[in-house]
């Protein structure tokens, strides 16, 4: 009887034990993995990057191309794989760029490519391509001022010209939420 008595006692710390151990590991977890940038919600976009050698949108180029192009983010960081798609020969030197300090916010994404700046901006009616990227994030360089969206540096696509015309664009993903998500909903 004793014995009994004894196991009963000790029930109900038994079991606040464990769920105070749970929700420690749990916490633990949490702190550990939000403070890594390599962690957090995962962001995928798909596009297109375009570049030709007159510094403008339309005519006047002698090489022109055209590269599928892939955004894949997690938490911060990422990379930004460009893969021929046709065009009059490839002159870039390098496919698979480093992407950091990536921030969604208000229709705009801005992040580095191996250290520089971009931004690229949600646009309604695409002027430039005739709607055909109507709703795409969008950035390029352009020598003509009036088909300017966003910012997008071209020292990181080395074999391109500095008068090259590039152009960037994204059709906005859904992020998948990760591990940090799903603990977060536990607490």
């Amino acid at each position: 009887m004793w014995e009994n008595k004894r196991k009963h006692q000790t029930a109900p710390f038994d079991f606040y034990s464990k769920q105070t151990i749970a929700f420690i590991v749990v916490f633990l977890l949490f702190v550990i993995l939000k403070g890594c940038p390599t962690l957090g919600i995962t962001h995928e976009y798909a596009g297109e990057f375009l570049a030709n050698d007159s510094g403008v949108s339309h005519g006047g180029f002698e090489w022109s191309s055209q590269y599928t192009a892939s955004l894949v983010i997690r938490g911060t960081r990422g990379d930004l794989i460009l893969t021929h798609k046709i065009g009059l020969g490839d002159y870039l030197r390098k496919h698979e760029f480093s992407v950091t300090d990536f921030a969604e916010v208000a229709g705009n994404i801005s992040f580095k490519i191996e250290g520089r700046a971009a931004s690229l901006f949600i646009v309604k009616e695409d002027t430039i391509w005739n709607r055909q990227y109507d709703g795409y994030f969008t950035g390029n360089k352009t020598s003509d001022l009036s088909e300017k969206v966003g910012y997008l540096p071209i020292e990181p696509f080395v074999g391109f010209n500095s008068s090259f015309y590039i152009d960037l664009r994204f059709l906005p993903g859904q992020p998948e939420p990760d591990l940090i998500a799903l603990i977060k909903d536990a607490i």
